[in-house]
């Protein structure tokens, strides 16, 4: 990922119609400069360092609406927790089902469009491809 200074944040923010506050470009930045695909729980303790008054409820919140805006992607293929991801560019998902590790996978492409069924009046706006396995350690520990 390039990296990406405060001004670029601001900018970003405002691009996708969001009022910038300290609060929302420490969580946009907790989640931007990790390579992992934490939960909200985790963020919420990331930015709690620098904001010890936020809550658990407003890093939800705005994790949602930056989803909303399409600012960032919600990863949740295993548990009911949902985890995230700052790139939005088009790549997939491996996620191992031992340690429930999440890798992004760039650089290819499944082919093809998935028809719906005939007469489905679903309109698509997302669509996500996960692939499910073990992961490199979690294969040596077996």
């Amino acid at each position: 990922m390039e990296e990406i200074n405060d001004k670029d944040f601001i900018t970003t923010l405002r691009e996708h119609g969001l009022q910038v506050t300290y609060q929302r470009l420490a969580i946009y930045q907790a989640l931007y400069f990790t390579k992992e695909h934490p939960s909200a729980e985790l963020i919420y303790q990331q930015v709690k360092k620098r904001f010890p008054m936020i809550s658990l409820g407003t890093v939800y919140k705005t994790l949602e609406k930056f989803y909303e805006v399409g600012l960032i992607q919600k990863v949740s293929p295993l548990t009911e927790v949902a985890r995230y991801d700052a790139t939005v560019s088009s790549h997939y998902h491996m996620v191992c089902l031992k340690c429930q590790a999440i890798a992004d996978v760039h650089g290819f492409e499944v082919t093809g469009n998935i028809p719906l069924p005939e007469g489905n009046h679903f309109q698509v706006v997302r669509q996500q491809v996960v692939f499910q396995g073990y992961c490199s350690d979690c294969q040596e520990s077996a």
